[in-house]
């Protein structure tokens, strides 16, 4: 069995709370920052990418903590769909629940309550836009339509070899998506929240895990590394800017593409760094309030988007002179500070129950 990874717990908080940050910033229009004469928002609008990292570690995580076993069955296929049910869906159904109250009772929203819950039921988030509940909650459909393709890639990688059956899993759908913007051109854009245009970010963790695996990969000059990681999810998170999308009327969608590649990549990378160093990554990314933190992310991005509304109109009510991102840096905080507590609760009532069963690493 193997041992929980540090490192990625605080990779996890780190992602947790750059959608924390995005959101608080966008609530607030989006404030500029400027350092002197120079804007740094866009750079700062990187930690909205926090999803994109989270899907890069469940690629890496899926592969690392299954590939071992070398006997990876049609079975192992359906143990496998059992455990990530057990781990994911208590927490979610519990806080589809509370939205859905929430909304009703303290926003008069008088939600079909019944249809709203079915369709979450299943993760059918973001399939019909009308019962989503939560609009973030479209990225647990995505982790689930992955999990109907890695068991693929684990049962025939002992079969075929690792290398092909990657390949042909991967980029049949990496393939497909640049065909449908071709086809389709800009009436897709529902289908860059699906797997398949986020496969490329799962597949660059999956990468991540062989190379562990395999120890036998090795990065000298480590700060270099890390530096043109960073650079290269942050020309990924360029791409998928407006400025960028909006040179092509038709196929701005092949910009996200290459977005996601490309900070599919850099986080990959950022993450390979993170879990194989020693030195001050591993401390830094194992601390102990990251650790933490990282520990009940998930309860802590399931229940951010409650929060922030309530929050940042009491910075705006109480707090008008706030200039400038103060007034999102101001939101996240208190949001952060209130949601700990929350997502401790969330996490020991309906995760902590359910570990030893989903649980990637138990028989």
């Amino acid at each position: 069995m193997r041992q929980r990874i540090q490192a990625l717990d605080g990779l996890r908080f780190i992602a947790a709370m750059g959608v924390l940050w995005i959101h608080c910033w966008a609530i607030h229009g989006n404030p500029r920052c400027y350092v002197g004469k120079i804007d740094i928002s866009d750079f700062l609008a990187l930690g909205g990418n926090g999803v994109d990292l989270f899907f890069v570690i469940s690629g890496f995580c899926m592969y690392y903590f299954y590939a071992s076993k070398n006997n990876f069955s049609y079975h192992d296929f359906y143990r496998f769909l059992l455990k990530r049910w057990f781990r994911l869906s208590p927490a979610f159904y519990a806080s589809v629940v509370i939205y859905i109250v929430t909304a009703n009772v303290f926003y008069n929203a008088r939600l079909n309550s019944i249809n709203y819950f079915l369709h979450s039921l299943f993760y059918l988030n973001f399939i019909e836009n009308k019962f989503i509940i939560a609009g973030h909650f479209w990225t647990l459909t995505v982790e689930w339509q992955f999990y109907f393709i890695v068991p693929f890639l684990l049962i025939y990688q002992n079969i075929i070899g690792f290398k092909k059956t990657f390949i042909l899993i991967f980029a049949a759908i990496y393939l497909t998506a640049i065909v449908s913007v071709l086809i389709l051109q800009n009436h897709m854009d529902l289908l860059t929240y699906t797997i398949l245009f986020r496969s490329v970010e799962f597949g660059c963790g999956i990468l991540s895990g062989r190379l562990l695996l395999k120890k036998d990969f090795v990065l000298s000059n480590r700060v270099a590394w890390l530096v043109a990681f960073i650079a290269v999810t942050y020309l990924g998170r360029i791409l998928v800017s407006n400025t960028i999308l909006s040179l092509s009327a038709e196929f701005y969608n092949l910009f996200k593409l290459a977005g996601f590649t490309l900070m599919g990549f850099g986080f990959a990378g950022i993450l390979y760094l993170s879990v194989t160093s020693v030195k001050w990554l591993n401390l830094f990314l194992g601390n102990g309030l990251f650790k933490k933190m990282g520990r009940i992310s998930y309860s802590f991005y399931l229940l951010h988007a409650l929060i922030i509304p309530v929050v940042a109109q009491f910075v705006i009510q109480y707090a008008p002179d706030l200039k400038g991102i103060s007034a999102p840096l101001v939101t996240m905080t208190i949001s952060a500070v209130i949601l700990y507590p929350l997502s401790l609760l969330s996490f020991n009532l309906f995760e902590k129950p359910f570990l030893s069963i989903g649980n990637l690493s138990s028989k």
